[in-house]
Order: C-alpha cells, then sequence, then structure tokens
C-alpha cells in the first residue's frame, strides 16, 4: 500500500509537471509514452526487410518481467525502422499461467530460448551478428547468452535499458525473498515465477552470472539507465565495468528527462542514446523533452 500511495503521488506531481513544464521541441514524433503505448495494437512483426547501408544487423528487442513486445516498444521499434534497421521481436519466459506477457519463467531456460532463436535468425537473414536492446530483465538475461551458451561471436552491440546486472533490492525485501526461494517451496515458487527469484539482488542465477563487460570483450556495452527508477535498485545494478562498456544515466543527458522503470524504453533521450550506440559514426545532438514517470512526453 506504502509503494501504490507513493507511486500514486508521484502521477499527481507529474500531472502538474506536465501543464507547466517545457514543450517537447525538437522530439520526434512517435508515442513517447508508456501509459499511451499500453493502449496500441502490437508492434508489426518484421518482414522481408532490406537493412540501409551500414545497417546490416538484425536488431533484436527483447521486453521485461512481466511484459511483451506490445508493451515495450511501441516508440523504439517504429523509430529504429525508420532509420533504415531491420527490427526482430522476441519474447520469452511464459508460463503455463501467464498468457500473452513473458519474462516470468526461470531465467536459464529463457536464455536458452533466446540462444536458439539467435541461432535461427541468423541462419534465415545470413548474418554474422545481432545487435540486442533489451529492458529490465530482458537486458540481464542475454548476458547468460553470451557467456555461457557461446554467444559472445554473434552478438555485436549490447544495449541494456535499465538492465538489472546485479539483481533488484526490492525496496529492502530481497534477503526475504532470497529466503523463500531457498526454502523447502522454492521449486513450487520456481514454477510459478522463476524470474522472481532469479531477478534479486544476491540470487544464486545472479551470484554465478557475475556480469561484468571484459566477460564478453567482443562485445560493445551501452547501459542506460534513469536516478527514478523504482523496480531496478539501486539503478546503478544496471552498470558495468570493463573497456568495453559505456554507462549512461539519463538524467546526465537530459535533466528534464524523469522516465522511470516503465517510461525509460519510452524516452526520446534513450532512443538517442540507442540510435549513437548502434552507429558510433552518428553526428546527431541528443533528443531532450520532459519525460514523467509513466505519462511521458506531454502530448504524445
Amino acid at each position: 500500500m506504502q509503494v501504490r500511495a507513493v507511486l500514486m503521488a508521484g502521477l499527481a506531481v507529474a500531472a502538474v509537471m506536465a501543464s507547466t513544464g517545457p514543450a517537447a521541441a525538437d522530439v520526434p514524433d512517435y508515442p513517447y509514452s508508456y501509459l499511451h503505448g499500453l493502449t496500441l495494437a502490437d508492434v508489426p512483426a518484421e518482414t522481408d526487410c532490406t537493412p540501409a547501408p551500414g545497417k546490416a544487423d538484425p536488431v533484436v528487442l527483447l521486453p521485461g518481467f512481466i511484459a511483451n513486445s506490445a508493451t515495450t516498444w511501441q516508440a523504439l521499434a517504429p523509430q529504429l525502422r525508420d532509420e533504415g534497421y531491420c527490427v526482430y521481436l522476441f519474447d520469452y519466459g511464459h508460463t503455463s499461467w501467464s498468457g500473452d506477457f513473458g519474462g516470468i519463467a526461470s531465467v536459464v531456460p529463457a536464455a536458452r530460448e533466446f540462444a536458439r532463436y539467435v541461432d535461427d535468425l541468423l541462419a534465415e537473414t545470413g548474418s554474422r551478428k545481432i545487435d540486442l536492446i533489451g529492458h529490465s530483465e530482458g537486458g540481464t538475461m542475454p548476458f547468460y547468452h553470451l557467456t555461457r551458451l557461446d554467444g559472445t561471436s554473434k552478438v555485436d552491440s549490447y544495449i541494456g535499458i535499465a538492465p538489472l546486472y546485479r539483481g533488484t533490492t526490492q525496496w529492502g525485501l530481497a534477503p526475504l525473498i532470497n529466503l523463500a526461494y531457498a526454502s523447502p517451496v522454492a521449486p513450487a515458487l520456481g514454477d510459478f515465477c522463476g524470474a522472481c527469484g532469479d531477478m534479486i539482488a544476491g540470487s544464486r542465477f545472479l551470484t554465478d552470472l557475475a556480469a561484468h563487460g571484459d566477460s564478453a570483450p567482443g562485445v560493445r556495452f551501452t547501459n542506460i539507465m534513469t536516478r527514478y527508477d523504482e523496480n531496478a535498485t539501486p539503478y546503478t545494478t544496471g552498470m558495468l565495468d570493463g573497456a568495453n562498456v559505456t554507462n549512461v544515466v539519463v538524467q546526465d543527458r537530459c535533466a528534464t528527462d524523469y522516465s522511470d522503470h516503465y517510461q525509460l524504453p519510452y524516452s526520446p533521450t534513450t532512443a538517442s542514446i540507442v540510435l549513437d550506440a548502434l552507429d558510433p559514426g552518428r553526428n546527431q545532438p541528443t533528443a531532450c523533452a520532459l519525460s514523467l514517470p509513466i505519462l511521458g512526453v506531454p502530448g504524445r
């Protein structure tokens, strides 16, 4: 109840800010609002795509925990396609009860599922490598593919949006959750929601993963975080170490970006950082607009 109250108070403040904040000038015309994105239809699947020159790698988008492509990529997928990239959507980690929402099953089977998808996609497209962009758990799960399933040679650019490489503290509840997943009821909990245990700070999965960029030296890592993240806590859980790593906090690029965990994939600043990561030679200013938690850019 306390968390809900804080969230509702934050949304009330955001609504006031939306009526008084700066206009979203010089921002491309995409639905930069998580709340608006929830009302839209499925993101169309890629068919018969020919990439623009210099953008040959297929770009795979991965949603996060209890999410899917339709709730996550309504802004970024069409923007990437308009930039000339061939964009592919992969939902993973479904359970018997989760319906269209994924990211719920244990992470290791999900990573194996993703590894098979990557092999099939490379064979289908004739490409040597993919670029991947993952939100939340979708920014963490592929690291297992890189370091445990021979994925390093198949990935060029790895972009995590609010990833959880060290897990989430879940407002201080991580120790209790870890105890539950180590108790006699752990098998039942794992069957119901394996990712709920795997993505907690201190979990056996994350301890074994021990993510750092030097584990995959041939991959270019870009991690995008927000100081206002309520799920990936602390937000620095999204940082990696390594000479091949760039860690970016969106507020360092745009002071009026108040995106939370869910809004971050819908932030125009995030989109600019993603485009720069995919094309290091790109020379465009970073988009910056008032971006509110959940509500996004006013008018979008």
